[in-house]
C-alpha cells in the first residue's frame, strides 16, 4: 500500500489515517467530536490528542452536544480538573460554548449533519493532490463555513480549523491520490450518495 506520510510516523496517528481520517461522518456526535479534536490542534499534535482521547471522551460526555451544553464549566475549569489537563480555559470554554449552537443548528436544520453538510451539496470536495506540499491550510469554502459558524456564535472555528475539520470528517477527500485510502474514502462518499438517492 502507498501512504500519505512515511511510516515514522506516530502508531496511532497511522491508525487513524487507516480508519477515519477522511470518511465521510454523518453522526452528529462523531461531527462534533472531529470538531472539538481539530480545535485542539491549536494547542496539542494529532499524536497528543489521539492518545488522550479516551479521556476527551469521558470529560465531554462521548462528544454528545446536548449534554456537553450542560455542563458545569465551574466544575471542568476547577483547578487540577481533567479537562484543565486536555485544554486551556479558553478552549475549554469554547467546547461548551459551541455545543450549545450544535444544539441550536439541530433544532433549526434537523442535524449538525444536514446543515454542515449543505456547503458541500452533500458530496465530499475532492483534492486530487499528489505531494504533502500541495494540500492547503485551509480554502475559500473553510472561510465560507468557518464564517458561518462564528456568526452563529461558533467559537475557535478559523478557516484553518474548519478545514482540518473537513479533512478529518471527509467533506473534503484530502488523501494523496497516491495514497491507498483516497479509493476507499471515494467509495464510502459514493455509497452515501447512492443511498440518498434510493
Amino acid at each position: 500500500f502507498l501512504y500519505c506520510f512515511s511510516f515514522q510516523t506516530d502508531r496511532s496517528y497511522a491508525i487513524f489515517h487507516d480508519e477515519e481520517w477522511g470518511v465521510p461522518v454523518h453522526d452528529d456526535k462523531r461531527l462534533f467530536e472531529h470538531l472539538v479534536l481539530c480545535g485542539a490542534l491549536a494547542e496539542l499534535t494529532w499524536p497528543s490528542i489521539l492518545k488522550r482521547r479516551h479521556i476527551f471522551r469521558e470529560v465531554f460526555a462521548n462528544f454528545d452536544p446536548v449534554a456537553v451544553s450542560k455542563l458545569n464549566e465551574k466544575k471542568i475549569l476547577a483547578p487540577g480538573s481533567t479537562a484543565c489537563s486536555l485544554l486551556s480555559e479558553l478552549k475549554l470554554r469554547a467546547v461548551v460554548e459551541n455545543a450549545r449552537q450544535v444544539s441550536k443548528i439541530t433544532d433549526e436544520f434537523g442535524s449538525f449533519d444536514k446543515y454542515i453538510w449543505s456547503f458541500v451539496n452533500q458530496q465530499p470536495i475532492l483534492g486530487r493532490f499528489r505531494y504533502p506540499h500541495q494540500l492547503p491550510v485551509k480554502t475559500s469554502k473553510s472561510e465560507v463555513i468557518s464564517k458561518d459558524l462564528v456568526q452563529r456564535g461558533f467559537r475557535g472555528v478559523g478557516p484553518t480549523v474548519v478545514y482540518s475539520f473537513m479533512q478529518v470528517a471527509g467533506i473534503t477527500n484530502d488523501h494523496l491520490i497516491i495514497c491507498f485510502r483516497f479509493q476507499v474514502c471515494l467509495a464510502a462518499a459514493e455509497g452515501k450518495q447512492k443511498d440518498l438517492n434510493v
